[in-house]
C-alpha cells in the first residue's frame, strides 16, 4: 500500500536523520524544509500517493487527495468549481494566502492539506469536513511529531514507542473499525476530521481548531422536493468531475448507487466484481448493456478472496477486514483501461436507512425483518446498547467492551463525546456515528485503496450531498428509495431494469420494494430450494465467507504460522482461536470474530510489535522492514 508519511521536529535537525532510518530506500517523493520531511510512496507503475505541492518563498502547501471547488458566499449559496487546468495544491495555497484558513469553511473536497508556514512558524494539518483521508500521528520518544496515512508504518520509526493498547483492541475486534480519533495502538491517534491542527516550531506545542462539525437539522421538504435537488446536484457534481477526453470506470453493482453514477455519465467502462456469471452479475450486465457502457467482469472466486490475506496485510488502517480492499488484485485491468474512477461508496451510510436504527421482527424458523420504522434511542447509554448489539463480542478478551464504550462516550456540557470526536446533539450522533469521521465506517479500507489507484471519487461524498443529507427526515430513508427515484429521473431505462436484491424495478414504489425484496429473500431460502455450484457461491455481490472458512484450511494455515503472535497480544490466545474456528465448522456463525482477527495476525505491524515475545517470529523483522514498495 503507498502512502504519505513525515516527521516535524521544532529542534529543525532531528526529522532528516530518522527520515532515513525509517525509509531506508531512495523514496519515490521526499521534500524537506527547515523543520519538516514528508515522503510520498511511488513504483514504476503508480504515481505518487496522490500528493501535490506547492510553495511561495515562506509557505509550503502539500495536498493529500483532491479539492473540488469552493462556495463563494454565505449568502447567495454560490459555487465556484476548480478548473481542471489549475493544480489542486496551487489552488489551495492561492485560498490560504488571500483568506488564511478561513478558506476552509467553504472548501469542497475530500483531503488532508499539510501547510508550512515560515512567517507565522507553525506546521499545520487540515482535515476535510468528515475526515475522508485520515491522518495517523504520535509524539516520538525524541519529541518529533511523527505521521503518516498508513498506521501501520508508524511503529517502524525508530523513535516511536508503541504497543497495542488492549481497549481499542477489543474494540477493534468487536466492530471491524475503530471509532473517533482512538487507534488500537498506544499513543497514536487519528486527527479529528474538520479540523485545523497547527504544531509551532518554537516549543512543538500543538492547538487543534474545529472549524466544521455535521449538524442535523431536518427539512419540511416533500420527498418529489428531495428526489429533484439530488439528482440535479448529484448531476452538477459528476459534470463538474468528468472531462470529455478522459475515459471513466464505474464500479458497477446490480444495486441502485453505482446505477445512479451511470444514469448521470455520458460514457464508462463498467467493472462489475464477482465470483461466477450470476444473478447480481446478470443484473449488473443489463445495465451497462442498456447504458451503452462496455462491460468488464473481474472475476475473483475462493482463491481471490484467500489471496487478499497476504496481498493486503499492508492495507492502512484498522479499520475492515482482510477481504475489504476489494480490487486490490485488479489493478492493472482498471488503471489499463480509464482515467479515473467512481465509485457508490456511502450511498446507504448517507441517503439511505442503514444509519436510522430500525427493530428487528423475528419470525421464527422463517428469519427475521428489519421493520422500516425508527427505534428510539433517546440516552447515550441507548445508544451502547445498539453498538453492543452489532458487536462481535464472542472472544476471550481481559476488558470489558460495555467498560470501554461507557468511559469513550459521554456528555461534554450541550455536546457528545465519542472516541475524542465532538457532535452537537444525542440525534446528530445516532444518524451520523457509523460515517463521521469517515474512519467508524469498515468500508475505510476499501475507500483508502481506491483513492490511491486513479483519480477516484464517491460522488455522495461531495459537500454539497452531505449538506442535503443532513437535512432529510429519516422516514424518508426508511419508507422511501431516494437512489432508485433519482435514477428514476435521471434514466427511466435503467430504472426499468429490476434490483438484483429485491426483484423490481428501481422506480416502484417503497412498499413494493420492500415487500417483494423479504418475499424474494423467503422464496430463495424455503421454497425455491436452489443449490449453488459450490457452498460458498451466491447470486449476490460476495462469498458465503462463512461457508468459504469451511471449505478451506486458510484459518489454519494463518493459525499455524501466526499463532505464536496470538498467544502474545491482548487477546484470544491461539487455541482460543483454533476452537473457535472449531465452534464455526460445526454450525455456529463466528465469521465476524474469526475474519477479524486472521487481519490483525497478517499485519506486519503485529509482528512488528510482538516478534521480541515469540521465539518463532524472530528473524522474520528484517523481511519486514518497510520499503519505497509499502510506502
Amino acid at each position: 500500500m503507498k502512502a504519505v508519511s513525515g516527521v516535524f521536529d521544532a529542534d529543525g535537525s532531528v526529522h532528516k536523520r530518522t527520515i532515513r532510518e525509517w525509509v531506508p530506500k531512495n523514496p519515490g517523493v521526499q521534500t524537506s524544509t527547515d523543520h519538516l520531511s514528508l515522503v510520498a510512496g511511488s513504483d514504476d507503475h503508480h504515481p505518487p500517493a496522490s500528493v501535490r505541492r506547492a510553495e511561495t518563498e515562506s509557505v509550503h502547501c502539500w495536498l493529500l487527495g483532491d479539492v473540488y471547488g469552493s462556495e463563494t458566499g454565505e449568502f447567495d449559496g454560490g459555487y465556484e468549481s476548480r478548473s481542471a487546468d489549475v493544480d489542486p495544491a496551487r489552488y489551495c495555497l492561492s485560498l490560504y494566502e488571500d483568506e488564511g484558513f478561513e478558506f476552509l469553511d467553504n472548501l469542497n473536497g475530500n483531503y488532508t492539506l499539510l501547510v508550512y508556514d515560515r512567517e507565522t512558524q507553525r506546521f499545520t494539518l487540515c482535515t476535510d469536513r468528515f475526515g475522508t483521508v485520515p491522518i495517523y500521528w504520535t509524539r516520538a520518544d525524541d519529541g518529533t511529531i511523527v505521521f503518516s496515512t498508513n498506521i501501520q508504518l508508524l511503529p517502524f520509526h525508530p523513535a516511536v514507542d508503541t504497543a497495542y493498547h488492549p481497549a481499542y483492541l477489543h474494540e477493534y475486534l468487536a466492530f471491524r473499525c475503530t471509532f473517533g480519533v482512538k487507534t488500537p495502538l498506544e499513543s497514536v491517534e487519528k486527527l479529528e476530521p474538520g479540523t485545523i491542527t497547527s504544531i509551532a516550531v518554537d516549543d512543538g506545542s500543538i492547538r487543534t481548531e474545529q472549524y466544521w462539525q455535521p449538524r442535523y437539522r431536518p427539512s419540511n421538504e416533500s420527498f418529489e422536493w428531495f428526489v429533484k435537488e439530488f439528482a440535479d446536484r448529484f448531476q452538477t457534481v459528476i459534470d463538474e468531475w468528468t472531462q470529455p477526453d478522459k475515459e471513466y470506470g464505474v464500479l458497477l453493482s446490480g444495486g441502485r448507487d453505482s446505477r445512479l453514477i451511470l444514469a448521470a455519465l455520458d460514457d464508462a467502462t463498467a467493472f462489475h466484481m464477482n465470483d461466477w456469471l450470476n444473478r447480481e452479475a446478470r443484473i449488473a450486465l443489463r445495465v451497462a448493456f442498456e447504458a451503452g457502457a462496455e462491460f468488464e467482469l473481474l472475476e475473483r472466486g475462493p482463491e481471490y478472496r484467500i489471496a487478499a490475506l497476504e496481498r493486503n496485510r499492508w492495507a492502512d488502517s484498522f479499520n475492515g477486514w482482510f477481504s475489504q480492499p476489494y480490487t486490490s488484485g485488479f489493478d492493472s485491468q482498471i488503471t489499463s483501461q480509464v482515467d479515473g474512477l467512481l465509485s457508490g461508496l456511502y450511498s446507504d451510510s448517507l441517503f439511505s436507512g442503514y444509519s436510522v436504527p430500525s427493530p428487528t421482527l423475528s419470525l421464527g424458523p422463517l428469519g427475521s425483518i428489519t421493520m422500516p420504522i425508527e427505534r428510539s434511542i433517546e440516552t447515550i447509554d441507548d445508544y451502547i446498547d445498539l453498538l453492543l448489539e452489532r458487536a462481535h463480542n464472542e472472544l476471550e478478551m481481559p476488558t470489558d467492551l460495555r467498560t470501554i464504550l461507557e468511559s469513550n462516550i459521554y456528555r461534554d456540557g450541550d455536546r457528545i463525546v465519542h472516541h475524542g470526536v465532538t457532535y452537537d446533539s444525542l440525534e446528530t450522533l445516532v444518524y451520523y456515528g457509523s460515517c463521521y469521521p469517515l474512519s467508524n465506517d469498515d468500508d475505510m479500507r476499501f475507500h483508502g485503496d481506491l483513492r490511491r489507484r486513479l483519480p477516484y471519487r464517491s460522488p455522495f461524498l461531495d459537500n454539497r450531498l452531505l449538506e442535503l443529507s443532513l437535512s432529510m427526515p429519516p422516514r424518508y430513508r426508511l419508507r422511501r428509495d431516494l437512489i432508485g427515484q433519482s435514477v428514476a429521473h435521471l434514466d427511466p431505462d435503467l430504472a426499468a431494469i429490476p434490483h438484483a436484491g429485491t426483484g423490481v424495478a428501481l422506480s416502484r414504489p417503497f412498499p413494493v420494494t420492500y415487500a417483494s425484496e423479504h418475499a424474494l429473500e423467503f422464496w430463495s431460502k424455503h421454497v425455491l430450494n436452489w443449490t449453488p455450484p459450490e457452498p460458498y457461491l451466491t447470486d449476490g455481490p460476495w462469498l458465503n465467507d462463512a461457508e468459504l472458512l469451511r471449505s478451506f484450511e486458510f484459518v489454519t494455515d494463518v493459525l499455524g504460522e501466526h499463532g505464536p503472535l496470538a498467544d502474545a497480544f491482548p487477546g484470544p490466545e491461539a487455541a482460543a482461536i483454533r476452537a473457535l474456528f472449531r465452534e464455526h465448522c460445526q454450525g455456529a456463525d463466528r465469521i465476524g470474530e474469526l475474519y477479524t482477527l486472521l487481519t490483525v495476525l497478517t499485519m506486519p505491524v503485529t509482528n512488528h510489535l510482538l516478534s521480541d515475545e515469540t521465539d518463532s517470529a524472530a528473524g522474520e523483522q528484517l523481511q519486514l522492514q518497510p520499503s519505497i514498495d509499502n510506502f
